[in-house]
């Protein structure tokens, strides 16, 4: 072990690059706290940008990343069978906590997002019996709960929401129609575009495919306007049936049925797709094919 690290555990600090230790000790109490299920995430990164906001910035942040790597070496060592530094494994781990509570605030979605991911492989990977991996299933359940209202990133697709959101609304026989989101993620997981990122959520997904569920929801989508199709086009088929083409091409094309639409088809987005509307015309059309 290093003279300066063996020296900073050696006796109580009051500062660490110039923060107070028990302030540092509260950031990480906080932490501890959330990932126990003691306090909400939202709780987690007010209390933490609190704290925070009452300190210096930090003049050099890569020493004590540097720092922080030194300890974490010692600490590696000193848990080493016949280690001569076993004792100060402890305080070693201590100290690595308080470095890495210096630099490192409350996660954001995308820090979540990326934890979420390296613990998903690790339960890919390893024996369902492994306690080691009861205890990643256990934290990754609770960073899936946290991200369930994610307006960045959607767990059940493993993608961000931003290319699910790309298929809230496609296109069909009657034009634009908007999306359940089970329809979109589907959509967006078989999109050649994404590939490289459905490979990447995989592990969170749970399946490298479309999961099943997913996969179903092609038909429910379908049903949402197929009946309005059917009759519109056997209206332009049979003779005497013109002012009904009209009658469900008139309704088809309305606002309020556009506004119905939307809200059938909100639930499980989040809200700046659930109310998004791009603002296309009504495609259906009479019998004479003119539009309605």
């Amino acid at each position: 072990m290093d003279d300066d690290i063996r020296e900073l555990i050696s006796a109580p600090q009051a500062y660490l690059f110039g923060w107070p230790v028990p302030l540092l000790d509260e950031i990480g109490n906080l932490a501890r706290a959330a990932y126990e299920g003691r306090i909400d995430l939202a709780t987690w990164r007010r209390r933490d940008q609190e704290l925070r906001g009452s300190m210096p910035p930090h003049l050099d942040p890569d020493a004590i990343v540097a720092l922080h790597r030194r300890v974490t070496a010692a600490w590696r060592e000193a848990r080493r069978p016949g280690s001569a530094d076993g004792a100060a494994a402890e305080a070693l781990l201590t100290l690595m906590g308080r470095l890495r509570y210096l630099t490192e605030a409350a996660p954001s979605d995308a820090d979540l997002w990326s934890e979420l991911a390296g613990l998903t492989r690790q339960l890919r990977e390893y024996s369902q019996h492994d306690n080691l991996n009861r205890s990643f299933a256990r934290r990754a359940e609770l960073i899936r709960g946290w991200l369930a209202s994610s307006t960045e990133f959607d767990v059940v697709s493993g993608l961000p929401w931003d290319l699910v959101g790309r298929h809230r609304w496609i296109t069909t026989m009657l034009g634009a129609v908007p999306t359940y989101v089970d329809e979109a993620r589907r959509r967006a997981l078989l999109d050649p575009a994404n590939a490289e990122q459905v490979r990447a959520g995989a592990s969170i997904r749970g399946h490298d495919g479309v999961p099943p569920a997913i996969a179903a929801a092609e038909v429910r989508q379908h049903l949402l306007y197929s009946a309005f199709g059917i009759l519109l086009e056997e209206t332009w088929r049979r003779d005497g049936y013109a002012e009904i083409g009209h009658d469900i091409a008139a309704l088809w094309n309305k606002p309020a049925t556009r506004r119905l639409l939307m809200e059938i088809t909100a639930d499980g987005w989040p809200p700046q797709y659930a109310a998004f509307d791009p603002g296309l015309p009504g495609l259906a059309t009479h019998p004479t094919a003119a539009s309605a």
